[in-house]
């Protein structure tokens, strides 16, 4: 096994030793994401129950609901994505496009969430999540 000192300071063990670490960092962040989608679609559920959309018109709020559940989907499915595909781009090449294509989604989804709610702790939470993995995702990259 190759051993070297890390950026760190810290001996690292072999490439292949920390390329696994970080995959296994890769899809906890991605099932924490999948996790606060589902968060997502129960907290669209709330003001409906508690009649806090009231004050829309039905049209509108059919329209509000849609989009807040389509957006907490977004996080359910590409979380699971990401957990599921993350060893098998390695293996078949022809998956990377796609993969990275789910990055590029989440990416998205992460700064309108807080372009659009900055006051909600909730969005800034999402947006820190997707660029961790994000950054572990090109960090993993670069050292295969």
């Amino acid at each position: 096994m190759q051993k070297g000192w890390c950026h760190l300071g810290e001996q690292c063990r072999g490439k292949g030793e920390f390329v696994r670490e970080v995959m296994k960092y890769i899809r906890i962040i991605a099932m924490v994401i999948a996790t606060m989608g589902v968060i997502h679609i129960a907290a669209t559920f709330t003001p409906l129950i508690n009649g806090g959309l009231e004050v829309l018109s039905p049209a509108k709020q059919q329209a509000m609901t849609y989009m807040s559940l389509m957006c907490g989907m977004l996080l359910i499915v590409c979380g699971l994505l990401i957990s599921m595909l993350h060893k098998q781009v390695k293996e078949h090449p022809f998956l990377r496009r796609p993969y990275t294509l789910i990055y590029g989604a989440l990416s998205v989804d992460g700064i309108a969430a807080v372009a659009f709610m900055p006051h909600n702790p909730f969005a800034w939470l999402v947006f820190i999540l997707i660029c961790c993995l994000v950054i572990l995702f090109f960090y993993s990259d670069k050292k295969k």
